[in-house]
């Protein structure tokens, strides 16, 4: 079944309010006992419109879904175009790590105030993320000169 393609910029924002109603999850995918999701669970969900059970049983399952999720992997690396760091490069697969860039910026600690992200500058980076996708949706295509 094929579902119809949702922008990035909406997959974005939907994410930012999954965030905004169940909380902010920092050490795992999804943690049931306080109903929060990490961002990516949320994007994620924002894409598929659910969760599977893999989010809660199978991080290694998970983070395949995560990997092999086109749309989910698009709205990843804006968030990790957005973020003050520079993405982590894996030799493995020739790419920038965005999964890892993401988690390792909501679960460090700043350097200056030694704080962790709160889920409101969480969910504006979020806004960033959906106004870049947005602004270079909007770019006209380049024509050929004559």
């Amino acid at each position: 079944m094929n579902l119809p393609r949702t922008s990035t910029g909406t997959i974005l924002d939907v994410a930012g309010q999954l965030l905004s109603y169940f909380s902010l999850e920092r050490t795992t995918l999804i943690n049931t006992g306080r109903e929060a999701l990490s961002i990516e669970a949320a994007v994620f969900r924002a894409v598929t419109g659910r969760i599977p059970n893999a989010f809660t049983r199978d991080p290694k399952t998970a983070e395949l879904l995560l990997e092999t999720n086109e749309p989910t992997q698009e709205a990843l690396a804006w968030i990790s175009a957005v973020l003050p760091t520079d993405s982590p490069y894996d030799e493995n697969t020739d790419i920038d790590d965005h999964l890892e860039h993401i988690r390792t910026w909501v679960s460090t600690p700043d350097f200056f105030t030694g704080a962790l992200p709160e889920p409101f500058e969480v969910i504006r980076v979020l806004q960033c993320a959906k106004q870049a996708a947005e602004a270079l949706a909007a770019v006209p295509a380049q024509r050929t000169a004559a």
